[in-house]
């Protein structure tokens, strides 16, 4: 009997192994998958520096299509990016660090979610951006970037009444904020 009972005890061992194992195996396969699916639907299929070069210079730039190759962003389309501006965003996203791309990947999910008219509205802006000659777009980019330090600087009860008003208004209460703290603007 107590043979018997030892063999019992050693397959119930052996199947405890044998069922982490098969667990182990699965959890690293599962793992696999996702780090190679993941980023292709993520990002559009952009999953290496490598990647993003070979696919820039496999394609002759006037057969290119419009929208970044393999993309599933429904954005990239209306942007109207240049094949070279495309190609310059792969590689700066490639050599991004993790953070920035979530960070990026949230205000694109942001932008999605506007409503129709309103993203018209913000991809009207953008090209009239685009239409302005490099150094005013330079001179705005730093304006930009001030305007983006100062609004850190502001209390919570400015921001919140900021956040209450339309555009114009926002634009002006800035303004007076502004030459309040530093005179002219």
């Amino acid at each position: 009997m107590a043979a018997r009972s030892e063999h019992i005890l050693r397959s119930r061992g052996r199947r405890r192994w044998r069922l982490l194992a098969v667990c182990v195996g699965t959890a690293i396969v599962c793992g696999f998958v996702a780090g190679v699916v993941a980023p292709k639907v993520l990002i559009g299929g952009v999953t290496s520096h490598a990647q993003a070069l070979a696919a820039a210079d496999a394609e002759p730039e006037g057969t290119r299509p419009r929208a970044v190759a393999g993309a599933a962003l429904p954005i990239a389309a209306a942007l109207n990016l240049d094949p070279r501006e495309e190609r310059s965003n792969l590689l700066r996203w490639a050599e991004l660090p993790d953070d920035s791309r979530r960070a990026l990947l949230e205000r694109y999910w942001q932008l999605l979610d506007l409503a129709p008219d309103e993203q018209q509205r913000r991809f009207e802006q953008y090209q009239a951006f685009r239409s302005q000659p490099e150094d005013r777009q330079e001179f705005l980019r730093e304006r930009a970037r001030k305007l983006k330090e100062f609004m850190g600087t502001l209390s919570q009860q400015d921001l919140a009444v900021l956040k209450g008003m339309n555009d114009r208004q926002r634009a002006e209460r800035l303004l007076q904020l502004w030459q309040a703290r530093y005179g002219t603007w």
